[in-house]
């Protein structure tokens, strides 16, 4: 599947909503082999909420400490067991298909959870693959430590959309951001636009 054509099911697919207001599905492609687990974009008042507690915390008391921003690693851990359940349920039934985590914006930041969540479940490496996704790590021992739980990351953020540079605070980082576009200081303040683009085939050539 194109990295646009990823973006567009994102965006277009009905989720499931559970705990903190989490929106999550989980979809099989066998054309690919590969067992999708998406995640949404802010859609209610309360993941706005969560994207303004940004103070850090540890994820987990664990020797390789996951900092996390707060606001997303709550809503996460209010709903990780059933997420991982439905995963891991459907991973037994298609045993040989690869998993692939993915999420447009908040979605995005809450893909790195649930990937280091997966492999530390089943020690089985997923894919992630993120669209506009902010700054939800803290340090770079965290940002190697969920790179190491993942088989690849790839995060693709426009050069002019806002919310991969938030947040703006030193030492909050993303994984492995692969820039797209051209950068437009003026362009910053039109989301509508450059945080919605990614579904542009061009933008990735």
């Amino acid at each position: 599947m194109k990295p646009s054509e990823l973006f567009e099911l994102i965006r277009d697919t009905e989720f499931i909503t559970i705990g903190d207001a989490v929106d999550f599905v989980v979809k099989v492609f066998d054309d690919e082999k590969i067992i999708r687990l998406l995640f949404e974009e802010s859609t209610s008042i309360c993941d706005w909420k969560n994207n303004f507690n940004f103070p850090i915390k540890p994820y987990k008391n664990q020797k390789n400490i996951l900092w996390f921003v707060r606001g997303w690693a709550k809503a996460y851990k209010s709903a990780n067991d059933e997420i991982m359940e439905n995963l891991i349920n459907t991973y037994k039934v298609y045993p040989d298909y690869r998993i692939e985590i993915c999420g447009w914006s908040y979605g995005g930041a809450i893909s790195l959870l649930a990937a280091e969540d997966f492999y530390y479940r089943t020690k089985i490496k997923p894919d992630v693959i993120t669209f506009g996704a902010p700054k939800a790590l803290f340090g770079k021992k965290t940002k190697n430590y969920v790179m190491s739980c993942c088989n690849k990351v790839i995060q693709y953020a426009h050069q002019s959309d806002i919310v991969p540079y938030y947040m703006f605070f030193p030492g909050y980082t993303n994984v492995n951001k692969t820039k797209l576009g051209k950068f437009n200081f003026f362009n910053l303040f039109k989301p509508k636009i450059y945080h919605r683009c990614y579904g542009n085939e061009d933008l990735y050539l």
